[in-house]
């Protein structure tokens, strides 16, 4: 089915948002997805890095579901989904000990500058279980400073401080993405209501991260995050010169000057 008029159609009541390449940026990004088609739902922020400054992105498939049976069918449909978002996966095992195990492995070898994972409270187990993951195996693992991203789904974070614009070829893309779930959004169309999901973001966001009575966004789409920093093991909230970030802001850059300031270097960057 074909989503470009419909979301256009939406898109049309805001300020016109395009998809900017901007410089390239040689990181890696990590995405924790606690089910297959996480990656298509939150992936907005990791899809934009990657497009706009060609970073590398991995998706941590932490589980192929709970249904045993559906697991292999699920691990294709999840295999298709990161092919159309041009997403390397790596797939955990399957008792808790062992995923902290690899996923220690897979950030001290791939050592990404920004991850991305399901916040603490998000109200669904898998998605707890992830948040906790990370935590633990963050808090073990020799990493240099890192973003965290922590995303919300099924339950709003009370600390968010990033509202970021989802230009339209962005959303069209997880939402093409997601149509290979084939199994899932026969039982929850999920591609049909994250339009609805984001417009909802912004409404959210307007005040959440802007404050009270601020004024909105001209924006149709956005996802919202709270972004802290990984350092010595430690994790503290990030304070950002800009909360809000269009799809003219290149935040890409806004990452790496945060990781150079926060490794102590005195580079300058342009």
């Amino acid at each position: 089915m074909e989503f470009t008029s419909i979301l256009s159609v939406l898109s049309s009541f805001f300020k016109t948002s395009v998809l900017t390449k901007k410089k390239s940026i040689p990181f890696t990004v990590f995405i924790l997805s606690p089910h297959p088609d996480d990656e298509c739902i939150s992936g907005s922020l990791a899809l934009r890095l990657g497009l706009e400054n060609q970073m590398k992105l991995i998706n941590i498939a932490v589980t192929l579901g709970s249904n045993k049976e559906r697991q292999k069918e699920r691990l294709k449909e999840l295999r298709d989904a990161n092919k159309v978002l041009n997403m390397k996966m790596e797939v955990l095992g399957e008792d808790w000990k062992t995923k902290e195990k690899e996923l220690k492995i897979l950030l001290e070898k791939y050592r990404p500058q920004i991850v991305i994972a399901p916040h603490v409270k998000d109200h669904h187990p898998a998605h707890v279980k992830t948040g906790e993951l990370l935590l633990k195996t963050v808090k073990k693992s020799k990493l240099p400073a890192t973003i965290i991203a922590w995303s919300e789904f099924w339950g709003p974070q009370k600390k968010i401080n990033l509202l970021l614009e989802v230009p339209q070829e962005v959303l069209e893309l997880q939402i093409k993405a997601l149509q290979k779930h084939v199994g899932e959004i026969k039982r929850n169309p999920y591609h049909l209501r994250l339009p609805a999901w984001m417009m909802d973001n912004v409404r959210r966001g307007s005040e959440l991260v802007s404050g009270k009575g601020s004024e909105a966004p001209n924006m149709a789409y956005g996802v919202l995050h709270q972004l802290q920093l990984l350092k010595n093991k430690k994790i503290t909230s990030l304070k950002l010169k800009k909360s809000v970030l269009t799809s003219e802001d290149d935040i890409g850059q806004m990452f790496k000057l945060i990781l150079l300031a926060a490794s102590g270097s005195k580079t300058k960057t342009k």
